[in-house]
């Protein structure tokens, strides 16, 4: 991710896997003969010893993890929130006019080398953690012990386990940096007011933005 404006870029490690963990699912990238091909599906983070990895699995019937028998470089993109931003909203469009509308949003992209494994230990582990990953807070978390084991263990025949090794972690923060406090101001109230999820959490997070900004 070599063109974003530095203003934009985020590197703070523990900011883009919290933002992995609260985006969940990405899409995933590898080349097939010659052809960029995208998987949708959820991965978590996850240590091996020092190093970074991606798990995440998909249905054996999916052609994809062939190509990462061998290992194959591969991309994860985490796509949060985003939202249009309606020139109107600046105060600055007043003053001067010299606005255009633009588009906000917040992405983490992984790059790295995607290896596959059907051992039933790992798979076992890994949809475990996932579980426990998103059904934690809930009032009655569901647990794959809810199950009955034979049925667990059929489905789980059906996947095969993807570890994306990361190399490199890089994220984009695009939420109006470069623009003076009212604009930002304008901005947030802009999408706050707005009936679209989407607007409401990118205003969130420009919110929190305002707040580090000071704090």
């Amino acid at each position: 991710m070599s063109y974003p404006p530095r203003a934009f870029r985020e590197t703070r490690e523990e900011v883009l896997l919290k933002a992995v963990a609260e985006i969940g699912l990405a899409s995933l990238v590898v080349i097939r003969d010659g052809v960029p091909e995208a998987v949708s599906l959820p991965m978590i983070a996850t240590r091996d010893g020092e190093a970074l990895i991606l798990e995440g699995h998909v249905a054996l019937a999916n052609p994809v993890w062939r190509l990462a028998e061998g290992g194959t470089a591969a991309l994860a993109i985490f796509q949060g929130p985003h939202a249009y931003v309606h020139p109107g909203w600046y105060p600055t469009k007043r003053e001067h006019g010299k606005v255009v509308p633009t588009w906000n949003y917040v992405v983490v992209q992984a790059h790295g080398v995607l290896s596959v494994t059907r051992d039933p230990e790992w798979l076992a582990a890994h949809l475990a953690r996932l579980t426990e990953t998103r059904e934690a807070g809930r009032a009655e978390p569901w647990s794959m012990d809810d199950a009955p084991v034979d049925f667990i263990y059929g489905l789980q025949r059906g996947i095969v386990g993807l570890t994306l090794h990361v190399a490199r972690l890089e994220g984009v923060w695009k939420i109006a940096q470069h623009h003076p406090e009212p604009n930002r101001r304008g901005v947030i109230a802009g999408l706050a007011a707005s009936d679209a999820f989407g607007d409401r959490a990118m205003a969130a997070v420009m919110e929190q933005a305002e707040r580090d900004r000071v704090g």
